[in-house]
């Protein structure tokens, strides 16, 4: 219902394209020629080693030779022979044997006796050992000759006894005794042409056997890819149903689907606990039968094309309560714009129009206290007048009654104008100056303000404070006012005495804070009241005005500090001031 057949056609597809078995292909391609390429140098280290081996054999042969006919003959002659007779051998291009100076002693033409075969220069590039030495070279005509050389040495001493050949071309003898202390070199040229032929066949043989092999593994992968794609369709299509049933079933809003008549075909587990019905019993139901929201009209709605977007309608629940919800609705239509039935978002909005509520409620509140404020700004003034003709008063009457009435109304207007102060400062707070400054002398001050409460209730302090404590960026008067304020509320928690502890620390981690803690043993407040203790107005003292901690938390706010408070009743409260703490080299 969510996914339909062609869909899955084309996710397959998407998955598994033609450009997956062409990304095959040329994966096997490289592996195929790099095997081939492997293949040939390996045939190709073999028949170096086989021509190496044979110039070995024939140089050999002519060194044997040559020990074997020693004293038959002058040994240049005996060379040349030997020399001629080897190199008529299949596939020797050419035999020579030179001296020091890179001039012929004996080749196999047999015609050019004499005759310069590599410079001196050559030679000692060649680096000429005792040991075989190869290499490739090509000739003048264009034939590549794998070369073996090394120094022609049939016995200790045989060069001294060497002696150039005779020149058959002039007919002149000429004999030049080879220079004492000079090595004689013999090379052996070697035909290429027969092996790279059989390479070039092994190579044919091995790309003809390289890409049947890659056409047999092509069509392997081509066949696993369409029995894994059909395995794959079966199980991406069992996957998508239980995914799409975990979603509607876990979802916290209500959903209901109904055919193209109108006719309930799933309801999930939010929509049966907000009607109170049990999913299977509405299954094939029509939609009216969960009354209260219009489901004719909403339906209508959607198929004259306008949005159906959270409109909001109310029902009567089982029990009578009548149940706000919004209402969203769409059609459901497959890939061919089939349609195949409706989709109804039902989501219980109590909750919603409870905050809502409540924030009206905030709304008139602040309102409220600004006129609240305005107001105490137009009695603050008046106040300072009656304080002074009931000082005036006091002053000029003798010591009784109406003398005490006098301070009487000059104590009652001290009151009035702390209560309109606070309400003033909740409402219109004054911008903090913030200076770098260390919080222990902020807590000292407030302690000495409140000795006389304390003193009066028989309260014991403690102040502890930490000898590595960071300065912070505050406003010294005004969080002042805030530790006066907690210790005051403190004091009045213990009206039997108890003990207040005040401690100050470095808390470690990132960004560093300096945490404050105002512990006292007092009489505690419940959860209802802990909740609302920062709420404006909100107070549990007969003559409280519920705006001290209000102010409190305002000025804390402003000084980027959090704040964390615990209580058990009747055992005391304690408040957790965090406040930033200036890093070094910042002011």
């Amino acid at each position: 219902m969510l996914q339909s057949l062609p869909s899955l056609r084309m996710n397959f597809a998407a998955r598994y394209s033609p450009w997956m078995l062409i990304g095959i292909a040329l994966i096997l391609a490289p592996a195929i020629t790099v095997l081939a390429v492997r293949s040939a140098q390996r045939e190709r280290a073999h028949m170096s080693q086989n021509l190496m081996d044979r110039g070995d054999a024939l140089i050999w042969a002519v060194e044997a030779g040559t020990r074997a006919g020693m004293g038959m003959r002058s040994e240049a002659r005996n060379v040349q022979a030997i020399v001629e007779e080897t190199a008529k051998q299949a596939g020797v291009v050419y035999m020579v044997v030179t001296d020091a100076s890179g001039r012929r002693i004996a080749s196999g033409s047999g015609e050019d006796a004499g005759k310069i075969f590599y410079e001196p220069q050559v030679l000692s590039d060649l680096a000429v050992g005792d040991k075989s030495r190869r290499r490739n070279t090509v000739l003048p005509d264009g034939r590549e000759v794998f070369e073996v050389y090394r120094i022609f040495a049939p016995l200790p001493g045989f060069h001294r006894h060497m002696k150039h050949g005779h020149s058959r071309q002039d007919g002149a003898r000429k004999s030049v005794e080879a220079q004492a202390g000079d090595n004689l070199f013999i090379f052996v040229g070697l035909d290429m042409a027969p092996f790279e032929e059989a390479l070039a066949e092994d190579f044919r043989n091995t790309a003809v056997t390289g890409v049947i092999v890659g056409l047999l593994a092509l069509g392997g992968f081509i066949s696993l890819f369409w029995a894994q794609n059909y395995r794959l369709s079966r199980r991406l299509l069992q996957d998508t149903n239980a995914f799409a049933s975990e979603v509607v079933t876990g979802m916290p809003s209500g959903l209901v689907t109904a055919d193209e008549n109108n006719r309930i075909t799933l309801v999930n587990s939010a929509a049966s606990r907000l009607f109170g019905v049990p999913g299977e019993r509405l299954e094939g139901m029509p939609l009216h039968v969960l009354a209260g929201i219009p489901w004719e009209s909403i339906t209508a709605l959607v198929e004259s094309g306008l949005p159906v977007h959270e409109r909001e309608y109310s029902f009567a629940a089982a029990d009578g309560e009548s149940i706000p919800v919004s209402v969203s609705a769409s059609r459901i239509v497959n890939d061919e714009n089939v349609r195949l039935g409706y989709l109804y978002l039902v989501e219980d909005i109590r909750e919603r129009k409870r905050v809502q509520e409540q924030l009206r409620r905030s709304e008139r509140l602040s309102a409220l206290g600004h006129m609240a404020a305005r107001v105490a700004h137009e009695i603050r003034n008046p106040l300072s007048s009656i304080k002074g003709f009931a000082r005036f008063f006091a002053e000029k009457m003798p010591a009784g009654g109406d003398r005490e009435v006098a301070f009487t109304m000059m104590e009652e207007t001290d009151r009035l104008n702390r209560v309109v102060t606070e309400l003033l400062e909740f409402a219109r707070p004054s911008p903090l100056t913030l200076k770098e400054g260390d919080i222990r002398e902020v807590i000292k001050r407030a302690m000495r303000l409140a000795e006389d409460d304390t003193g009066k209730k028989g309260i014991e302090t403690t102040f502890t404070a930490s000898s590595d404590l960071p300065a912070i960026r505050m406003d010294f008067e005004r969080l002042t006012q805030v530790f006066l304020n907690l210790f005051i509320n403190a004091v009045q928690a213990m009206d039997h005495g108890g003990k207040l502890s005040v401690s100050a620390s470095a808390a470690g981690g990132s960004p560093a804070v300096v945490s404050v803690g105002v512990r006292d043993t007092g009489s505690g407040m419940t959860p209802d009241v802990l909740e609302n203790i920062f709420t404006p107005y909100y107070t549990t003292k007969p003559a409280g005005t519920g705006l001290g901690l209000a102010v409190v938390l305002n000025i804390l706010e402003e000084h980027g500090c959090e704040i964390k408070v615990d209580s058990v009743p009747g055992r005391g409260t304690a408040f957790t001031l965090l406040f930033p703490a200036t890093v070094a080299g910042q002011g």
